[in-house]
């Protein structure tokens, strides 16, 4: 499970999340929407123990990310928005290197299930190609790899399905609905609205660094004057684009 209570994180003057508070139970995919710079980010490291929040906490797994952050961090997997990778290996000895952090035991089985992984994502022909000849959208795969391999109860995933594939993203979606009903607990941010709803047993849009709305589909139709799609409802809520400045940037 996922718990964020009242998290708060101000940057010198700037409030980049402000008192959120929102709630993951296993078994559900929860969407985190928003704008850029809406505070989705900043909001995911603060979970992971990456940022120490100005105010406010958060548990994964019952443990709390501050006190107990070593005991929190061993039950996540995490795919950043900008995966930062060891471009000089290959993928196959990423892949090992990050096995033996998480000390997955070495042996036929893991290799198996590195493979199968590799495979699964369509990545197993460039697995011996060094990581800095990957695009972008090779990179988001590995680095998924990397955040599974490990059989976390919980993960978080910023935009884990930009720049993908079709294939791809229809393989990691249905990767993530698999483990849903397995009971894992998932949190994933992504501006693929179409994605978010029909994933996401509850999304949260947050603006500005707080939480505007939160609910099922149907909780956040009620809550946008009746809207059908989820890219009318955030629209709504967050603001659409500005017409007039439109029409004056085209002379019309």
């Amino acid at each position: 499970m996922i718990e964020a209570v009242a998290l708060t994180k101000q940057f010198s003057e700037f409030i980049a999340v402000d008192s959120l508070s929102f709630h993951v139970n296993p078994g559900e995919i929860y969407g985190l929407l928003g704008p850029n710079g809406s505070g989705k980010s900043t909001t995911m490291k603060m979970l992971l123990g990456l940022l120490k929040p100005t105010a406010g906490s958060a548990r994964i797994n019952g443990f709390d990310v501050q006190q107990h952050t070593v005991e929190a961090k061993r039950s996540m997997g995490y795919v950043p928005e900008e995966p930062v990778l060891p471009e000089r290996l290959t993928g196959w000895e990423y892949i090992n290197y990050v096995s033996d952090i998480w000390r997955v035991p070495r042996g036929v089985e893991r290799d198996k299930e590195i493979d199968d992984l590799l495979t699964l994502l369509d990545i197993k022909d460039a697995s011996d190609d060094l990581i800095e000849t990957y695009s972008k959208g090779m990179s988001r795969k590995i680095s998924l790899v990397a955040a599974l391999i490990h059989n976390p109860k919980i993960l978080i995933l910023d935009e884990v399905q930009a720049g993908i594939d079709p294939r791809g993203a229809a393989t990691i979606k249905e990767i993530l609905v698999g483990l849903r009903d397995r009971g894992n607990t998932i949190l994933m941010s992504t501006h693929i609205l179409e994605i978010a709803e029909r994933m996401c047993g509850r999304i949260g849009i947050i603006n500005h660094g707080k939480m505007i709305a939160e609910g099922t589909m149907d909780e956040l139709r009620t809550k946008a004057k009746g809207q059908q799609s989820l890219e009318d409802i955030f629209l709504d809520l967050t603001g659409g684009p500005d017409m007039q400045k439109i029409a004056e940037f085209l002379g019309e």
